[in-house]
């Protein structure tokens, strides 16, 4: 009934879709956010890398719709300049290195100054081990060259919980990374994120756009479950999906029918299924309670 009431105003006055369209982004670009940040990646990648999408999403739509591409219908689409959309479109994959450098990550780049700069590493070449506070060579004097303005206790406490430095007992710090990457962010695993969240938000786009050839998405909803009982649920929802992703996948592989064997095939669809279990905690409007990691504290030397 909400989803009708919507499509209902959306008629009347679509500024409301606009407004739905900006909340559920909002909820989309969190978890977004979260990725791009533990990735090593930074807002400025982010918005990089979203314009180069528009542009090749326009063009995309244009090929399928008439068959050619217009710059400066993707520029009155988007709102790039056509210059910016041209470079794109000739070279979309082609990025400067002084361009990468100016959206790394602040905790990045300082990261990569200790690993280069003769000034913070040691004699072998390697970043040196630094006392946290004081001139000369310390992780205070690298912070304050290549933090632009940020505190060196927070670069400090983020770098922390990258995993990337450590505290030794001498309360020098050496670097374990030379990139602020959160555990987990392996190669495969960032890949399968990109392509199971790409097949997923776009068969919903599909469907959005085309509602007489939708592709079936479905969802059980707003059920309150017991703390006590999720992890029993969530075996048994496991070994639910591991049965029934297994029929399907047998099903992929079975041999066509002979008529059909016969018959030379002009094309092949890759067919993929993806089946996932979230859940929330339901705090009745609440704040959850979080218990807070205690702080340690570092003094500098006399």
């Amino acid at each position: 009934m909400q989803h009708e009431l919507i499509e209902d105003s959306d008629k009347s006055n679509p500024i409301d879709v606009r407004e739905v369209a900006r909340k559920a982004l909002s909820r989309l670009l969190e978890p977004l956010a979260g990725f791009v940040l533990d990735s090593g990646l930074s807002t400025g990648d982010l918005n990089s890398i979203f314009r180069e999408a528009a542009v090749k999403s326009a063009a995309a739509k244009q090929l399928d719709d008439a068959n050619r591409i217009n710059i400066s219908g993707i520029a009155a689409t988007t709102g790039i300049p056509r210059a910016e959309i041209s470079r794109i479109l000739k070279a979309p994959q082609k990025r400067s290195e002084k361009n990468i450098d100016s959206q790394q990550k602040t905790t990045n780049r300082i990261l990569a100054a200790w690993h280069e700069d003769p000034r913070f590493t040691a004699p072998s070449g390697q970043p040196a081990e630094l006392k946290i506070y004081g001139r000369g060579q310390s992780f205070e004097s690298l912070v304050k060259k290549y933090g632009r303005g940020i505190p060196v206790r927070a670069v400090l406490d983020e770098l922390l919980r990258a995993s990337a430095i450590e505290v030794l007992p001498s309360q020098k710090i050496r670097a374990k990374a030379s990139m602020a990457v959160y555990r987990g962010m392996s190669s495969r695993a960032v890949k399968a994120f990109g392509d199971t969240a790409s097949e997923l938000l776009s068969t919903m786009l599909l469907n959005m756009r085309k509602p007489e050839a939708t592709k079936f998405i479905a969802n059980v909803s707003d059920a309150s479950v017991s703390s006590s009982f999720l992890p029993l649920f969530r075996k048994e929802i496991s070994s639910k999906s591991a049965d029934f992703l297994a029929d399907v996948q047998e099903s992929l592989h079975q041999k066509p029918p002979k008529h059909a064997a016969k018959q030379k095939l002009k094309s092949l669809a890759r067919v993929s299924l993806t089946v996932f279990y979230h859940e929330s905690l339901d705090t009745g409007g609440r704040s959850s309670p979080r218990v807070a990691s205690k702080r340690r504290n570092f003094r500098r030397e006399s």
